[in-house]
């Protein structure tokens, strides 16, 4: 697609299907009906672009297999109205230090191999309409494997934690030896696609200018993981002075993790705010290490959070004053639920006819959901594992623990008696 002059249209993620474990295995073992299914997904989320890793060393095992899976890939998403940003130069054998491939790609002697590699790709998928732009690498900022990457207008709060290099001579020779190749790349790809627009998925704001590349792209294109709102903006400030500088939109093609105290919530927030367009990293919640911070739908579509999709969406909880605390004792209905609580727990302790024990759970259990659910709709417990996950799995077994889930059912009772302020009779008395 041509360049935009705005992209804060722009609601992407990052892909990646939830069977693999890695971005290699998703195309040597790739499954159409898979990307099928998680595309519906993403169109009911309303996200509109996704953005795929290609890997080289993919590519180098079966070209034809490769191209023909990012073809079927770039159609299949564009059924379902997402576009598609592939990472073009993306493997450890576009970085230094790393051995896994015998042919030093960086080199300006084999600039040619990365040339005809992308020869093919365009062929294979330049002229689709559901092309968005041309990711030339994704972080191509040199680091080495135990270093921050630093430079001096990095946040102090980032420089305390990095490590200088005792090197510092070597890593930007190697840093620029990256950056080079990357300079190159980009005026090849201009050079063989003058039509589609290109951007590079640097790792942070402060590397455009350092790396020399602004000029060379149409979208200036940053990542953000910051860890309070004010970092947040600081780094928006600062690409929104380089778009004024350069004159070019800008986009967050990767943001959102749990570990790094950046909930999604806050960044799309923040994005929105300032008119970014963005990519979340990522759409599914798949087999691979990142799994417990990053993702948002399970393969069967269920959602690890409500609050992730509601911001994907452009809602946000309310976190000013004027913010309303539910009440769901508003009609004394409470009471009913410990009620039927405390007439479970004394049916079940010493039955008149002894029952199997799926017969007699399933009573605490009922009992249990009642209170499960005021406690849930109110958020007046964790939601980490909801108490109704609890009640399902116990529900699922065939001979559950009775006395295990009568303790359970006190201690929901407790908790609900105490968000609501309640005392039992005991303690009226005993406070009077």
């Amino acid at each position: 697609m041509k360049p935009l002059s705005d992209y804060s249209h722009i609601r992407g993620f990052n892909y990646t299907a939830s069977y693999a474990g890695n971005d290699e295995v998703f195309w040597d073992d790739y499954r159409h009906e898979v990307v099928e299914r998680e595309m519906g997904y993403a169109q009911r989320l309303g996200l509109n672009s996704a953005r795929v890793f290609l890997p080289f060393a993919s590519y180098k095992k079966a070209p034809e297999r490769f191209f023909s899976n990012i073809s079927d890939f770039v159609r299949t998403a564009y059924q379902y109205g997402v576009s598609t940003s592939p990472i073009v130069f993306f493997g450890r054998c576009f970085y230094p230090d790393f051995e896994d491939d015998k042919v030093d790609m960086l080199a300006e002697e084999n600039w040619d191999l990365s040339e005809a590699y992308f020869d093919e790709l365009y062929a294979a998928i330049g002229q689709e309409p559901g092309l968005l732009f041309w990711d030339i690498s994704n972080e191509p900022g040199y680091h080495t494997p135990n270093f921050v990457t630093f430079y001096p207008e990095e946040p102090d709060f980032r420089k305390a934690l990095a490590k200088e290099p005792e090197d510092m001579e070597g890593f930007r020779a190697k840093q620029e030896q990256v950056w080079k190749f990357i300079r190159h790349c980009c005026r090849y790809v201009r050079k063989k696609d003058p039509v589609n627009a290109i951007g590079i998925g640097n790792t942070y704001a402060y590397e455009i200018e350092p790396s020399q590349t602004a000029e060379l792209v149409d979208i200036l294109i940053f990542h953000d993981y910051f860890e309070t709102r004010k970092r947040v903006r600081d780094t928006c400030n600062l690409m929104k002075a380089l778009s004024e500088k350069y004159g070019k939109p800008v986009i967050n093609n990767e943001t959102g993790c749990l570990c790094r105290a950046n909930p999604y919530d806050m960044e799309l927030a923040i994005m929105q705010e300032y008119g970014f367009g963005w990519y979340v990293f990522e759409l599914m919640i798949g087999s691979d290490m990142w799994n417990r911070v990053h993702g948002i739908v399970y393969p069967d579509g269920t959602i690890r959070d409500p609050a992730i999709v509601a911001a994907v969406q452009g809602f946000f909880r309310n976190r000013s004053e004027g913010a309303i605390c539910s009440d769901v004792n508003r009609e004394n209905n409470i009471s009913l639920a410990i009620k039927l609580a405390n007439h479970a727990l004394a049916a079940t302790a010493n039955p008149a006819i002894p029952g199997d024990c799926a017969q007699l759970a399933e009573q605490l259990l009922e009992a249990a959901e009642y209170v499960a659910n005021f406690l849930e709709a109110g958020e007046l417990v964790p939601m980490r594992i909801p108490p109704t996950a609890r009640i399902a799995a116990y529900r699922r077994m065939k001979n559950p623990n009775v006395d295990e889930i009568k303790d359970w059912l006190y201690e929901l009772v407790c908790t609900i008696k105490k968000a609501c302020h309640i005392l039992d009779e005991t303690e009226r008395f005993n406070r009077v």
